[in-house]
Order: structure tokens, then sequence, then C-alpha cells
């Protein structure tokens, strides 16, 4: 099993007042993707990846780690609407989680039903995953991505390597 601590991206909050508003259609073209609207869901695009982690939350997630210029354009885009977007870049980082017992390992840490056929590549959960509030997203069948706290990476990274050792015997 393989974890790694990934770079540093771009990640913004995006909020909307209302459950029902649809995302101005101008973010759309900002992003060039379709705004996933359903909870759970990831739409992924050539510039961002957009993950609805609440009836009223989403988090756009950029390789790109020079935040500015994204947050301005959707600050902009989101002039006199109930939407609003946060940088929360330093706030949170991601760990890959990779290889053939990484949903066994999911399945230790938290109580979300890590099944193939329940959360395959393209679905994301808000969960709590050892004590610790966390975004999980299948990336592909054997791998995923754990958004969290900054202030909790050293922690659920000693974690995942307790775990990973007792499910597979080496050290991950």
């Amino acid at each position: 099993m393989l974890k790694s601590l990934l770079d540093p991206c771009s990640i913004i909050c995006v909020q909307a007042w209302e459950c029902e508003l649809p995302a101005p259609s101008v973010v759309e073209q900002v992003l060039d993707i379709a705004w996933p609207k359903a909870t759970g869901t990831v739409a992924s695009g050539g510039y961002a990846d957009i993950l609805c982690t609440g009836p009223t939350d989403w988090l756009i997630v950029s390789t790109d780690p020079d935040v500015e210029p994204l947050l301005e354009r959707l600050q902009k885009a989101f002039e006199r609407s109930a939407y609003r977007a946060t940088n929360m870049s330093s706030a949170l980082r991601r760990i890959q989680i990779d290889g053939t017992h990484a949903r066994a390992l999911l399945s230790k840490g938290c109580g979300l039903d890590a099944h193939p056929q329940t959360f395959p590549p393209g679905r994301c959960a808000r969960t709590r995953f050892a004590g610790m509030p966390v975004i999980v997203r299948c990336t592909e069948e054997s791998s995923f991505q754990c958004i969290v706290a900054a202030s909790y990476v050293d922690y659920l990274d000693s974690w995942l390597a307790d775990a990973a050792l007792e499910l597979s015997g080496t050290l991950a």
C-alpha cells in the first residue's frame, strides 16, 4: 500500500445560502466544467475538479498552486449571487492512498461503505476518519485522496502508516 502527502494545490471552498439555487452559468465557463449538483459527486475537468460535499458546499481543487487568479475569477463570477468562494489552500492538505488494501484501510478508519459499487471513482464523501473530519475522494478503482485540515495531516499520516502495517505487514 502506498500513501503519500500530495503537493500543495489550490483548494477553494464554495458555499451557497440556498440549496436549490443553480450555480451561475459564468462559473461553468470559468472552470470549463459542468457544476455538480448531487452531494457526493465529482465533476472533473481540464483546469479543476469540483467535489460536491453537501447540498450547499463544494470544493474546487486545482493542481495549480497559485490560487489567486482562479479565486479572483470565481469571486467575480459569484458577484450578486448567493455563492461565496474562500481560499482554503493553506488550511487543507491531501493524502493519496493507493493499492490493493486501500478500500480495507478506508473501512478500518471510518463508517464509509468503500465497496466499489457504492463508492466508485468519481465519488466523494465527507466523513469522520480516525476521529478527524475528512473528505474522501475515489480517484481510481484502488486510489483515494483524503482531504484533511493541515493541523491533522501528521496524525492522519501516522494513523495510515500503522493501519497499513497491520493490513499488509509492511510499513506504507
